[in-house]
């Protein structure tokens, strides 16, 4: 086995990594690309981004939740957004607590 997975599977204590229990589908169908920190250094002015950039709409379940651009304590630029959002588990209704951050990678060179 390749040494990453060896370090994990040795952090799991001898058992092999469990799958992620997530996924993500991008807009195109593509992996995004590997250079995207760099290609996006200078994507766009940091004024601009938060005064131009689109919100953003997540619908989780059927509750919608909005945020609008914003600039992160660390110097990133991205969308955060949360709050409590009704679900079902095994067909009863529950309340549970959202928090999506979306971080844009080589945001944080924006001048």
């Amino acid at each position: 086995a390749p040494k990453k997975a060896r370090k994990a599977q040795a952090a799991n204590g001898g058992e092999p990594k469990p799958k992620k229990s997530f996924s993500c589908t991008t807009k195109s169908g593509k992996d995004p690309p590997k250079d995207l920190k760099k290609m996006q250094s200078k994507l766009i002015k940091t004024k601009d981004f938060l005064s131009k950039g689109d919100r953003i709409t997540i619908n989780i379940c059927g509750n919608t939740l909005t945020a609008d651009p914003r600039e992160f304590s660390g110097g990133g630029k991205g969308w955060y957004t949360g709050g409590k959002i009704e679900v079902s588990i095994n067909g009863k209704p529950c309340w549970a607590q959202a928090s999506i951050n979306i971080s844009v990678p080589g945001s944080k060179e924006w001048k």
